[in-house]
């Protein structure tokens, strides 16, 4: 599902590391939309616009189903996932796997039912993609949760997991946050000739705040790369290209396939507390302001941030800058956990 991405690019960091580092294990990454089309489509719609447009109401759907007698009374009244069962054991069947890894727990109350009973033997685990464990999570069938802090384990723990089921291994990132590289030279080859320190603000919502966040990076009293990703928001793009004047160390993208690169030259990324994001900047030792965080996942992700002493919270634009400012002369490095082996320690359980 394309919910959110962060759990695709956790997918996908299993499946890349499989591939390179575990010959004999085959991965296949399944979108639920490939099961039950119209399902997937109404979740990835009714996320789209709860959170571009009314994050009040993800987040008031967010923090009623974190409550275990309500999260328990909706997985028992479970006529809306029987809908979708023989077509999801169909495919299941056709599929015939030897373990089940969820990578977004949405699917799993509907997946894990049919699966079990087709395939009574197998693993099945989820892996946490956020920094605080819901209610949702709670999912009887499951064997194995992998999470990325001993925090996420007391969530669950919480709301009713069996602990001795929690291992806490970090979130699955791709290889290339852990390989080395050399600044300068990523900087030359992505058109940037000076020794500046360097912002990356990465957006691809068209908020308002953003343009005269940009003005008062660029105008914070010091000589700063400044690059604006704009995650292929082609309406952000154009504004900020028509509204925003050039700037000589200023480099707008619409989109990359090389953001991980632009993450390496960064002293400083701003943007939204997703929990790949976090993660990733993590495994890079990058400091974070997190920005527009809907209610939810992300307000808790940016409250860890905040803890562990990776990020700062800033939800205006003069907020950003000053934020912007401090990050780039703090010092400290906080608590920050790059999870390097996730990837190897959760699939280490299918083998």
């Amino acid at each position: 599902m394309k919910t959110g991405w962060g759990h695709i690019r956790a997918a996908q960091a299993l499946e890349e590391y499989a591939r390179q580092n575990l010959p004999d294990l085959k991965i296949i990454h399944v979108d639920l939309r490939e099961i039950e089309p119209a399902l997937g489509k109404f979740f990835e719609i009714f996320y789209d616009i709860t959170n571009d447009r009314l994050p009040a109401v993800w987040g008031a759907v967010y923090q009623t189903f974190d409550i275990e007698s309500i999260s328990l009374a909706f997985r028992k009244a479970n006529g809306f996932q029987q809908l979708f069962r023989r077509r999801i054991g169909r495919y299941l069947k056709r599929l015939s796997p030897d373990g089940v890894i969820f990578t977004n727990v949405i699917p799993a109350p509907m997946v894990a039912p049919p699966c079990r009973k087709l395939f009574p033997g197998i693993p099945m685990a989820v892996v946490v993609t956020d920094y605080h464990g819901h209610s949702y999570y709670n999912v009887p069938l499951i064997d194995r949760y992998f999470v990325a802090v001993d925090g996420v384990k007391d969530d669950l723990v919480r709301v009713g997991v069996d602990k001795e089921k929690i291992e806490v291994t970090g979130i699955p990132v791709s290889q290339k946050f852990y390989a080395g590289y050399d600044p300068m030279r990523l900087k030359r080859k992505l058109g940037i000739s000076n020794n500046f320190k360097t912002v990356l603000f990465v957006s691809r919502l068209a908020k308002d705040f953003i343009l005269p966040a940009l003005e008062g990076i660029m105008g914070m009293g010091e000589k700063v790369n400044l690059i604006m990703v704009c995650g292929g928001n082609n309406e952000l793009y154009r504004r900020i290209r028509n509204e925003f004047p050039p700037r000589r160390n200023f480099k707008l993208v619409n989109w990359t396939g090389r953001l991980d690169e632009y993450m390496k030259i960064a002293d400083v990324v701003v943007g939204k507390p997703g929990g790949l994001m976090i993660s990733e900047c993590m495994a890079l030792g990058k400091r974070m302001v997190l920005t527009d965080p809907i209610p939810g996942q992300e307000k808790r992700n940016a409250e860890f941030m905040a803890r562990c002493g990776g990020g700062r919270l800033a939800l205006d634009a003069k907020q950003i800058a000053i934020s912007v400012r401090e990050s780039l002369h703090c010092s400290e490095t906080g608590d920050m956990q790059s999870g390097a082996n996730a990837s190897a320690k959760i699939l280490e359980f299918f083998k």
